[in-house]
């Protein structure tokens, strides 16, 4: 637990009270004053961030009812999330891949979805594709849900990833989000230069009937959150 983390917990519970932030002792939450709703999606919130120690701070509230879509593809984004959770189907993969400029809520709504899927018992995954590297043990199990994210270049370990997870999520089953900068033909032409056209076919083959893939547009939400628009930064002494 760092400063960091307890301020973005305070951000998005301001009743919550955490003792013993930055020391050697394990925190201590005070709850008592969260509703029973707020409860619960905060343990979410502290389980799901404990499982996936790379998980960026500013998802680390991320739910799909917190989402404000601004544009009708963010729409579209977020209907889409809610048709992949109430998939009853668990014979097959599925999946969804969002891209799209930077900070209009991709990995907002892939946190948020992964969420809904631990709450049904499923095992979640999230791992930012730079943070890919030989020795990265992946632990592959059936129904599960990984998310990559910001996987915006073919060429490197990232591709190395990609294939691992989208292969065995179609041949075990489960759930997989993938958030790029880059359009999905132009990445997979990527991932496979020097292959040959024999194995891009076979995972594009398997990807058409795993993902949805959606292109989604908006301005950053990350500019409305910057320190400078503070109401209380920007008055003068």
């Amino acid at each position: 637990m760092t400063t960091a983390v307890a301020a973005q917990l305070k951000r998005h519970y301001p009743s919550l009270r955490i003792d013993n932030v930055a020391t050697e002792s394990d925190p201590v939450f005070h709850t008592e004053d969260l509703s029973p709703e707020e409860r619960e999606l905060f343990e979410i919130d502290l389980a799901f961030f404990k499982h996936n120690g790379s998980l960026p701070l500013e998802n680390l509230c991320s739910h799909l009812h917190t989402y404000e879509p601004r544009t009708p593809s963010q729409v579209e984004m977020l209907e889409y999330a809610n048709r992949l959770i109430g998939l009853s189907d668990d014979s097959k993969g599925a999946g969804l891949y969002m891209w799209g400029e930077a900070g209009i809520g991709k990995s907002h709504i892939a946190v948020g979805m992964a969420k809904k899927f631990v709450q049904a018992g499923l095992e979640a995954f999230f791992i930012s594709a730079d943070r890919y590297g030989f020795d990265t043990d992946l632990h592959l199990g059936s129904g599960q849900v990984w998310i990559i994210d910001d996987l915006n270049s073919g060429y490197g370990l990232a591709s190395r990833l990609y294939k691992k997870v989208i292969l065995h999520i179609h041949e075990r089953g489960g759930r997989v989000f993938v958030t790029s900068n880059k359009p999905y033909d132009k990445l997979l032409h990527e991932m496979f230069v020097g292959d040959g056209d024999a194995d891009r076919m076979r995972y594009d083959d398997r990807t058409k009937g795993l993902f949805k893939i959606l292109h989604v547009v908006g301005d950053s939400f990350r500019q409305d959150t910057a320190w400078y628009h503070d109401d209380d930064a920007s008055k003068t002494p």
